[in-house]
């Protein structure tokens, strides 16, 4: 049995009216994916430019001393007890930072020289006893995390006293003319914020 011509072409313009009809639902479709994947990275980039929680912190001396007397020699050593605290949200504001930044000052109060060490102590909580202790002439051995927990157990570590123009480390000579320390301990949480306790070390002849 042959289909009549009429049948045909009507069977043909069924299918061509449906295969349109397949294009038009894609066509839609695919402009619904594209206006999701154009929300969804909108949704990204102002995640991305907003700015996380900032954080707040405080840091200051136990003993509450500012000024102390000490005297010259390798043996030396200066006891800093620092109470810390940092705020909330942890995932932004923990683990922070401790630096010790020191500047050696002579009679006039004049700059010798002046370094810093980074990570000296570690913050993990919130509230953070930090005992650190300090040998003022011995650059080798200059500051240690004494309240470290054991596992790590950094040990001392060493100072870099650069002069004034920042080139070189100070000699001994220029060293001798040394009258004081000025001591700051500064705690940094990686979302931003930041505080400092100071000490000033005079130096007994």
């Amino acid at each position: 049995m042959f289909l009549q011509p009429q049948s045909v072409e009507s069977q043909l313009q069924r299918l061509l009216q449906q295969q349109q009809q397949q294009q038009q639902q894609l066509q839609q479709l695919q402009r619904q994916v594209d206006r999701s994947v154009e929300l969804l990275e909108a949704v990204q980039q102002e995640h991305l430019e907003q700015p996380g929680p900032s954080c707040s912190a405080h840091m200051r001396s136990v003993t509450g001393a500012d000024r102390r007397s000490v005297a010259t020699g390798d043996t030396v050593s200066v006891q800093l007890n620092l109470f810390s605290t940092v705020s909330q949200p942890r995932l932004n504001c923990l683990p922070a930072e401790v630096r010790v930044t020191v500047s050696f000052l002579d009679a006039d109060d004049n700059l010798v020289c002046s370094g810093a060490v980074e990570n000296v102590a570690i913050q993990n909580s919130l509230t953070q006893n930090i005992n650190l202790e300090l040998w003022p002439w011995n650059f080798r051995e200059f500051v240690w995390w004494r309240n470290e927990p054991p596992q790590t157990n950094s040990g001392p570590r060493a100072f870099f006293c650069q002069t004034p123009d920042g080139q070189v480390q100070a000699t001994p000579g220029q060293l001798e003319r040394v009258v004081a320390v000025r001591v700051w301990t500064t705690v940094f949480p990686p979302g931003g914020g930041l505080s400092s306790s100071e000490l000033r070390l005079d130096l007994q002849r």
